[in-house]
């Protein structure tokens, strides 16, 4: 945009230029072409108003000898007497004195070198005399050229003023503008303490107010949502420590351990959940290994796969798979996918996790061998389930996906069942 401000600007200005400077510099040319001439004229008058006295004061023919003496020539001039002497050592345009003898008339005319020349015709007693005065192209032009560089010189010096000014102007829209989409971009990264300054004009002022505004609006929206999560999540602790205190008046059992340790996991998830509500925001930094939490989270559903005797098939690379999401982040995807193959599939159905690595990007499928998506409804839509849950589990495996710069496919896997693939792209080993 700045660059075109002063594109634009520079191309005015030198419109504006070229319409005041290239007359201005002809009416020079012509102003030094009249100079020249009138000069010529005046040196032929002078000539011819010094011969009739001349002639008058002798009485008789005119003789070069005797006008030497009397007039002083100037440069450029000639005297053609009747008899054919000539006074001066110019050469004159015999076209012309021809035209002016035949004629009896004074005449001027520009010669074949570039000059001008002027005759006048003085009769006297033995015939006419012609008085011939010129100027050569030399002084026609004379202080043309240099007049045409100056005027282009101040030509030039007020294109770079229009520049100056209309970058310094430009830049007082553009930089406000460009700190404005860049605060943007950081607010949609997640940077909720983003702001900019309320500089520049008007319009830009007024938007920089308004961004500001909606950034705050969107803090306090996003913290008081944090809150009720963890509000929600407070109220599962009473409930939990309830059911744990029951389970420990049960007898002495492997059942009942179990079921201890699966109420302590539950309750450090809610503790986390709660941590993590109240902790704003930060932009997206960090990255993990998806290898190595697939493996972590294999090992915790595979107890519940053995108990209700789910065959699990499981195929991940020897090499690290490094993402832009945290652990967390990665470990809560993998326990939604992992988590609707035992809600929506019958005991004994088996699934599979896999990884691959190819072109760069990362691919985790998770595929069960159950009746598949069932029909008529959007499995990736908020509050669409079909098992009676809350239908959360692949937006949030979608929306993370994508917030790491990848996507979510459904499908179907070999046998029929639901399959589902993220795509994501990996990270360099140098944090780049």
């Amino acid at each position: 945009m700045r660059a075109r401000i002063n594109f634009l600007t520079a191309g005015v200005t030198l419109l504006v230029v070229v319409a005041f400077v290239v007359p201005l510099g002809f009416l020079v040319r012509q102003q030094a072409d009249q100079r020249g001439r009138l000069e010529a004229e005046h040196a032929a008058l002078t000539l011819a108003a010094a011969v009739v006295p001349a002639a008058i004061g002798t009485g008789s023919d005119l003789d070069p000898a005797d006008l030497s003496g009397l007039i002083v020539m100037p440069e450029g001039s000639l005297i053609l007497l009747p008899d054919g002497q000539e006074l001066g050592s110019t050469a004159p345009d015999t076209a012309l004195i021809d035209e002016v003898r035949a004629r009896q008339t004074a005449l001027s005319a520009y010669t074949d070198e570039g000059g001008f020349g002027i005759a006048i015709p003085v009769v006297v007693s033995g015939g006419t005399t012609i008085v011939y005065a010129s100027v050569p192209a030399e002084i026609l032009h004379r202080g043309v050229a240099r007049a045409w560089i100056l005027l282009g010189l101040l030509g030039l010096g007020l294109v770079a003023a229009a520049l100056v000014v209309s970058d310094r102007l430009g830049r007082g829209v553009v930089g406000p503008s460009q700190r404005i989409a860049a605060a943007a971009e950081q607010l949609g990264q997640g940077d909720l303490e983003t702001r900019v300054e309320e500089e520049g004009p008007e319009e830009l002022v007024a938007i920089a107010v308004a961004f500001n505004q909606l950034a705050g609006r969107v803090r306090g929206l996003l913290a008081a949502e944090r809150e009720e999560v963890a509000d929600l999540s407070h109220r599962l602790r009473t409930p939990l420590a309830a059911l744990r205190l029951q389970v420990e008046q049960m007898g002495a059992s492997k059942e009942r351990q179990s079921i201890i340790d699966k109420v302590d996991r539950l309750r450090h998830a809610v503790d986390e959940l709660i941590s993590e509500a109240r902790t704003s925001p930060e932009p997206r930094s960090s990255t993990c290994d998806v290898v190595a939490v697939m493996k972590s989270r294999i090992g915790f559903w595979q107890v519940l796969a053995d108990e209700q005797e789910r065959k699990l098939h499981m195929e991940l690379p020897d090499s690290e798979a490094t993402v832009a999401m945290s652990e967390s982040e990665v470990a809560a995807a993998f326990d939604a996918l992992i988590g609707n193959v035992f809600s929506h599939t019958e005991a004994g159905v088996g699934f599979g996790v896999m990884i691959r690595i190819h072109d760069g990007r990362v691919e985790v499928e998770v595929a069960d061998g159950g009746k598949g998506f069932p029909d008529g409804f959007d499995p990736v839509e908020r509050g669409s389930s079909g098992a009676g849950s809350s239908g959360l589990g692949l937006d949030i495996v979608q929306r993370l996906a994508r917030a790491a710069g990848g996507s979510m496919r459904l499908g179907s896997s070999h046998s029929g069942g639901a399959k589902v693939v993220l795509e994501m792209p990996m990270e360099s080993s140098d944090g780049g």
